[in-house]
């Protein structure tokens, strides 16, 4: 693509996810190997690394600069995501028990035998929503991370994470979970991310057992986001 072309194709991305309150910092160079990017409003990409086939983000949902998603099919509504975090790194990129590790080989082999011994598919991870992910932070490929989870600073999480929980460490475990159990699963059960932030901002947010009272109480009016999906090859925008 030509600079006058791709000049063009980013004031006219900008101005779409503007109004959509969303922002892509990398622009249309940062949506690599014909990815499909679908975003709901207010989603926040700041210079962010995409490396997948097909990725939907949530609502609200900030991820900071030098952050890598790799493998990763799904990130809920209000997640935030520090810098420099990699998500959905695969296991096998530069494996052991080949005759090298270097990835291009293993790249060219598994596309000439699919099925050659050890080669390993990577599958994409999920992030719920409400999920915290620390800075430098590691995410593997194929695992669940459960909504309100939190992932420490500098870990490495190589096991599916539970709602609510706080994981740290390498790898990561299980240090505490946010809430009780019952309360977890009031949570959940409320489906609270699906309200817009000011119908939140007038809940006692700071008291979840009240919160979870008000809305037993007193029914809010959903979310309903607009959004917008983003292909690279070819490039359109498709306004949703």
């Amino acid at each position: 693509m030509n600079v006058l072309k791709r000049a063009f194709l980013d004031r006219k991305l900008k101005k779409t996810l503007a109004a959509r309150m969303c922002r892509l910092d990398c622009g249309s160079r940062g949506l690599r190997n014909g990815i499909e990017l679908t975003l709901e409003e207010g989603v926040k990409l700041h210079d962010v690394k995409l490396f997948g086939q097909r990725l939907s983000i949530g609502a609200h949902t900030d991820i900071m600069s030098g952050a890598e998603l790799h493998e990763v099919s799904e990130i809920g509504r209000y997640c935030s995501i520090a810098a420099n975090t990699v998500i959905g790194h695969s296991r096998q990129s530069h494996p052991l028990g080949w005759l090298s590790t270097h990835s291009k080989l293993f790249a060219l082999r598994a596309a000439r035998a699919p099925g050659a011994a050890g080669y390993y598919v990577s599958a994409p991870t999920t992030l719920g929503h409400d999920v915290w992910v620390g800075r430098d932070a590691m995410i593997m490929d194929g695992l669940s991370i459960g909504t309100g989870a939190v992932v420490g600073a500098q870990s490495l999480v190589n096991k599916d994470v539970p709602p609510y929980a706080i994981v740290a460490g390498t790898p990561a475990r299980v240090i505490r979970y946010r809430f009780d159990p019952d309360t977890i699963e009031r949570l959940l059960a409320s489906q609270w991310w699906e309200l817009a932030p000011d119908a939140l901002a007038d809940l006692p947010m700071e008291q979840p057992a009240a919160l979870l009272e008000a809305l037993a109480e007193k029914p809010t009016a959903r979310l309903t986001p607009r959004r917008i999906r983003l292909h690279s090859a070819p490039w359109r925008i498709e306004p949703l």
